[in-house]
């Protein structure tokens, strides 16, 4: 009698576990089901906005032409800094150093005069700290370009403005001592 009631206990047991598997698939289906459509939903809201952006496309350049700085008429305006001659980093060689700052206007050309000071420190420190083997190849000068501007533009404490648009080479000599 015993062995019968364990048989009927094993019998009742599988279609429990069958029923488990069957609840587990149901809701396997229905969270992808709700995934799909959370997804072409999302997909929609996306693809109208991104169409209503089109569609405004020109309310939106009236709207931000204010934020970004137009191209200004006329010649460009340049500052020309002081020779720079710096011991490189290691102490074997030198750098001399002319360069011509590109600015935004005349505005950002006297501002840079009176800011000249804190500059010409800053990038010395900055210069002094480079190496031969940095600043031989044309991608060494190109990066030490970008610094130099970021620099001058931190240096004369303008934020988010670049009056500093662009820096310019006019003379760049390593020599050993």
């Amino acid at each position: 009698m015993a062995e019968k009631d364990k048989k009927e206990d094993v019998k009742e047991a599988k279609p429990a576990a069958g029923g488990n598997n069957k609840l587990l698939l149901v809701v396997i289906v229905l969270l992808v089901l709700v995934l799909a459509a959370v997804g072409g939903l999302a997909a929609y809201v996306f693809l109208s906005n991104k169409s209503a952006a089109g569609a405004d496309a020109s309310h939106a350049t009236a709207e931000h032409a204010p934020e970004k700085k137009e191209k200004k008429e006329g010649p460009p305006v340049f500052e020309k800094l002081e020779p720079f001659v710096v011991n490189l980093s290691g102490g074997s060689s030198m750098l001399q150093i002319e360069l011509q700052a590109e600015l935004a206007d005349e505005h950002a050309k006297e501002t840079l005069k009176s800011y000249l000071p804190k500059v010409r420190s800053a990038l010395i420190l900055l210069l002094s700290a480079k190496t031969e083997e940095e600043l031989q190849s044309a991608d060494g000068k190109v990066k030490l370009k970008a610094q130099i501007k970021k620099i001058i533009n931190e240096s004369m404490d303008a934020g988010a403005e670049e009056p500093v648009e662009n820096v310019l080479f006019t003379s760049f000599i390593i020599q050993l001592q």
